[in-house]
């Protein structure tokens, strides 16, 4: 809770203006939903597919604030879930390892986000086309979505 206190003053000072007398807006992205842990959000039997692609992914975006060991990022194509996983940690970065499956180039992804501090889901729809052949970390650079730039379910 202790987190969620620290983000949320983050996001105030952030939404604040420079007239103290008005009461700062926390944007509604931002404030407690009712989203619980999404319990169909199970790895893919990756027998079942010819392929996988492998990304790594940061929160790129005031989510950051919140995010915490029981988050979970899954990727879906066509409704079906083609990966999930839990943050992990390397030298203090967060990072969600991904490994998606697929089938050629079946189609348009999209990208997933648990918040459990929050208990919200992010989405963003058409995020990528599936493409085993890309660097996992991107080009030069680790996967940063923006979810709050999104519309959340």
């Amino acid at each position: 809770m202790a987190l969620i206190a620290v983000a949320i003053t983050i996001a105030l000072q952030a939404c604040s203006s420079d007239d103290e007398s008005e009461t700062p807006l926390v944007p509604k992205i931002l404030t407690p939903g009712t989203d619980h842990r999404p319990l169909n959000w199970q790895a893919p039997d990756y027998r079942q597919f010819e392929l996988t692609m492998s990304l790594q992914v940061q929160l790129g975006d005031t989510l950051v604030n919140f995010q915490s060991q029981q988050d979970l990022m899954c990727v879906t194509i066509n409704n079906e879930v083609r990966a999930v996983t839990g943050p992990k940690s390397t030298l203090g970065e967060i990072y969600f390892p991904l490994t998606i499956a697929g089938n050629g180039s079946e189609g348009v992804m999209t990208l997933n986000y648990y918040c459990d501090n929050l208990h919200r889901i992010y989405t963003i729809p058409n995020w990528g086309t599936f493409n085993p052949s890309i660097a996992p970390s991107g080009d030069g650079d680790i996967y940063r979505p923006k979810f709050t730039n999104y519309v959340f379910q």
